[in-house]
């Protein structure tokens, strides 16, 4: 049975009320998603200098030690070659600062077997500045295996 006294001019308004409920919360998911979308591109760059800065901190070996002795040892200056590659291959931007910067040698400097780079950032937030979100904090760690000398 159809019912005629269907009106469609009748919901006009409840569908406005309906589009006026849930255009903020469209607007609020699109800022999640450009927000930490821009953390992860961050995050990659980050990564990707971290791990330029393990490798060639990997290649920095005392050739004299090497050489004299027979021993893998880790030349003084390493930690100047991390800082040195990390900061070639990343620009600080007003978008996204770097908190913190280390590196660790596992097993010990005389016989080391990896580098770790570790780094710690803030990507500053468009949109979630709504819900006062005003960044997002990324980490990321990247290793650099050092080469046995034979």
């Amino acid at each position: 049975m159809v019912n005629s006294n269907f009106n469609p001019g009748q919901n006009k308004g409840s569908v406005l009320l309906i589009v006026a409920i849930l255009l903020p919360v469209f607007i609020l998911l699109l800022g999640f998603v450009v927000d930490i979308g821009r953390a992860f591109l961050y995050k990659e760059e980050i990564n990707k200098a971290c791990m330029v800065a393990a490798e060639e901190a990997s290649k920095c070996i005392d050739i004299k030690a090497a050489q004299e002795f027979g021993v893998n040892r880790l030349a003084d200056n390493y930690p100047d070659i991390i800082y040195e590659f990390f900061y070639k291959n990343y620009k600080d931007t007003d978008d996204c600062s770097i908190n913190n910067l280390q590196y660790n040698v596992i097993e010990s400097i005389d016989n080391p077997k990896y580098i770790e780079v570790y780094c710690e950032a803030d990507v500053r937030c468009f949109f979630l500045k709504i819900i006062s979100i005003n960044s997002i904090t990324i980490h990321t760690k990247a290793n650099g295996r050092l080469r046995r000398i034979k």
